[in-house]
């Protein structure tokens, strides 16, 4: 990328965005380094590498960076999440890190065999035309907004919640049969848990509340006891006594 001095600027700017994200212990501070790691330097770089020396004006290019960026990280996402170790920083930023190092690459290629028929591109300003003056800005707008609501939660007094009543097989180590509430209700919320064990007279009933996210776990089957064939569990709201809320059932055996 000799003589590409703009290619190297890009380059060298996503090797210090990606060590700073990952190495940067404040939330605040990392995200000086992520958003341009994730919304300008990929893009660029493509942009650079399906244009060569035709570059378009900065109104046009900067949509085009910030759009391209965009699916890019959205793609990289993808790819990573059918990846063994799944979605991590390190390895989100190495693999923007690798294809902003191949478009630059591609890039000065083509820029090199172009050479002499046309001027490398400068990062001097062009004068834009209003329409695109008019679409710069309102990209530039909405990916702004983009991020700001992202880390903005709003309250919503009309929100349903909903609540999860699961069974979890027996481990290894422990023959108990583990049954689950969780609520994430909107506020704490009574609940009544009535548990069928197979083989077992009486059913196991515990009654509780829950505040949201909070998970209530009941174990049945233990003391030594091979686990038992079937379980069925039934939630109810207190208040509610005789409509069934979640119920859920195995059979083991």
């Amino acid at each position: 990328m000799r003589g590409h001095r703009d290619l190297r600027l890009i380059l060298a700017l996503t090797v210090v965005c990606a060590i700073g994200s990952l190495i940067t212990p404040l939330g605040a501070v990392r995200v000086i380094f992520a958003v341009p790691l994730a919304l300008v330097l990929p893009g660029y770089a493509i942009v650079a590498a399906a244009f060569g020396t035709r570059l378009p004006a900065w109104p046009e290019r900067i949509p085009l960076t910030l759009g391209i960026s965009l699916a890019t990280a959205a793609l990289t996402s993808l790819v990573l999440n059918y990846l063994p170790g799944g979605i991590h920083g390190f390895s989100w930023a190495l693999l923007l890190v690798l294809i902003v190092l191949f478009a630059c690459r591609s890039a000065a290629r083509r820029r090199g065999r172009l050479r002499g028929r046309h001027q490398p591109p400068s990062l001097r300003s062009l004068k834009p035309t209003p329409v695109a003056a008019a679409t710069t800005i309102a990209t530039v707008a909405m990916v702004v907004a983009a991020l700001i609501l992202a880390q903005v939660t709003f309250d919503n007094d009309h929100a349903a919640g909903f609540t999860q009543l699961w069974i979890a097989p027996p481990k290894p180590t422990d023959v108990s049969i583990r049954v689950g509430v969780t609520s994430e209700q909107q506020g704490t919320r009574a609940y009544r848990l009535v548990i069928d064990v197979e083989g077992q007279a009486e059913p196991v009933v515990e009654n509780f509340e829950l505040e949201p996210s909070q998970t209530r776990l009941v174990k049945v089957g233990s003391g030594g006891a091979p686990p038992p064939a079937g379980v069925e569990a039934k939630l109810y709201l207190r208040g509610h006594p005789g409509k069934v809320y979640r119920r859920v059932s195995t059979q083991l055996r």
